[in-house]
C-alpha cells in the first residue's frame, strides 16, 4: 500500500524502513531537501513558503502539492496537523480533489482556530477525514471533541532514541531524583521543592534547564535549606543529555495546567524513560498516557501525594531500579519505531479498507 505522508517534519527514517517492512510504500513531502529515494521510500520536495517549524506559517504550494499527490497515486494521505493550519487544509484539498481517503492527525491538546472563516475551514477538514489519530490521547480527545465513529489511534511522535543498552547506574542511596527542561512556573519545580523539604532521609535532585523561574527557585531552595542538595546544571545540547540520564535515577515532572498551556508530548521523559530513569509526573496533559503503569502519577499542585511518592523511593530506594526498568520497558513497546509504526499501518488499513 502506497501512503503520502504530509507533515511539517519527515517522519524519522527508523520508522520510515519500519513501515517499508510492514508492506507499505511511503511517499514523503517534504519543504525542505530534495526529492530522492531511499530504497523503498520516496521524498519528495515540494514547493513552500514560509518557516517549516511554524506550522500556522509554512504554506505548502497547493498546485504542487496537488500534483505530487495525483502523480505517485497513494492510497492514503496521513496529514500531521491540527485541522486549522494550513498543512491539513491543502492536503485535505488535495485528497478531496483526487478522492483519496485521509487520516488527520492532531497535535494540539488546547486552542482552535478563530474567525468564522478558521472555524468553517476546520469543520470542513474534520468532516472530510477517513479517521483521526492524536500525538498524544489529550491531543486525540481534543481533535474529535468528544466521540466518532471512525477510526481512531494514538500515534506518538517519531524520532525517539532509544539505546541498545543503558550504562550501569549506582545503586542509591542517596537517591537522585532530576528534572529536565525550560524553567518556567508551568513546569511545577517550585512544587517539587516545597515536597522536598518534607521528604526525610538521603537524596539529591538535578536539575537540566534555565529559565525565568530559576532566580525565584533557587531563592526558595536556599529558604528551604536544599541548596547543599541541590544541583543546577544550566543547558545542556541534546547529544549531552545521556549522561545526565545515566546520573539520575527517578525524574520528575510537576507540571501544572494553565488555560493557555498543557504539557503537550511529554518527549523529555519519554527520553529519559528510554535511557531507564523511573517517572514521577502530574496529570498534565499528555504525562499521564506516557508514563502509564510504569511510573507514578500524582495530581497536579496536590504536594502531599508528591510528597508521598518521593519519600517512598527514599525510603525504599531498592523501587528505583525496577521502577527504571519498566519505565525503559514502556518505552521499547510503545514508542520505538516498530511499534509506531505497526499502529500507523494498523490505522491506515482500517480507513483504506
Amino acid at each position: 500500500m502506497r501512503v503520502f505522508l504530509l507533515a511539517p517534519e519527515s517522519p524519522a527514517r527508523d520508522v520510515l524502513r519500519a513501515l517499508v517492512a510492514l508492506g507499505i510504500a511511503p511517499v514523503v513531502a517534504r519543504p525542505t531537501g530534495d526529492t530522492a529515494a531511499d530504497g523503498q521510500i520516496q521524498y519528495l520536495r515540494v514547493a513552500t513558503r514560509g518557516d517549516a517549524r511554524d506550522p500556522m506559517d509554512l504554506r505548502w504550494s497547493r498546485k504542487a502539492l496537488r500534483a505530487a499527490v495525483r502523480d505517485t497515486g497513494p492510497a492514503l494521505l496521513h496529514i500531521v496537523g491540527d485541522p486549522w493550519t494550513p498543512t491539513a487544509e491543502v492536503g485535505a484539498a488535495a485528497a478531496r480533489d483526487l478522492k483519496v481517503p485521509y487520516v488527520l492527525v492532531g497535535t494540539s491538546s488546547l486552542g482552535g482556530p478563530s474567525g468564522f472563516t478558521a472555524r468553517w475551514q476546520a469543520r470542513r477538514v474534520r468532516d472530510g477525514a477517513g479517521g483521526f489519530a492524536g500525538i498524544s490521547r489529550p491531543a486525540l480527545d481534543h481533535l474529535i471533541g468528544g466521540s466518532t465513529p471512525l477510526p481512531t489511534a494514538v500515534i506518538p511522535p517519531t524520532g525517539l532514541v532509544i539505546p541498545p543498552t543503558t550504562p550501569p547506574r549506582l545503586d542509591p542511596p542517596p537517591v537522585v531524583f532530576g528534572v529536565i527542561g525550560r524553567l518556567t512556573r508551568e513546569r511545577g519545580v517550585d512544587l517539587l521543592l516545597d515536597a522536598l523539604a518534607e521528604t526525610y532521609g538521603d537524596w539529591r535532585l538535578r536539575i537540566l534547564g534555565t529559565g525565568p523561574a530559576q532566580e525565584a527557585l533557587e531563592a526558595q531552595a536556599q529558604r528551604l535549606g536544599l541548596s547543599s542538595r541541590l544541583e543546577w546544571l544550566g543547558a545542556l545540547p541534546r547529544e549531552e543529555r545521556a549522561a545526565f540520564f545515566a546520573s539520575v535515577d527517578v525524574l520528575v515532572a510537576p507540571s501544572r495546567s494553565t488555560p493557555q498551556w498543557v504539557e503537550p508530548t511529554g518527549m523529555v521523559i519519554l527520553e529519559g524513560m528510554a535511557q531507564g530513569c523511573g517517572a514521577i509526573v502530574t496529570r498534565c496533559g499528555a504525562l499521564p498516557d506516557v508514563v502509564g503503569e510504569a511510573g507514578m502519577i500524582v495530581n497536579e499542585d496536590d504536594r502531599p501525594a508528591l510528597t508521598r511518592a518521593l519519600q517512598g523511593l527514599v525510603s525504599e530506594p531498592a523501587r528505583c531500579r525496577p521502577l527504571g526498568a519498566a519505565a525503559r520497558q514502556r518505552a521499547l513497546e510503545r514508542y520505538s519505531d516498530g511499534p509506531i509504526a505497526e499502529a500507523m499501518v494498523a490505522m491506515w488499513r482500517r480507513v483504506a479498507r
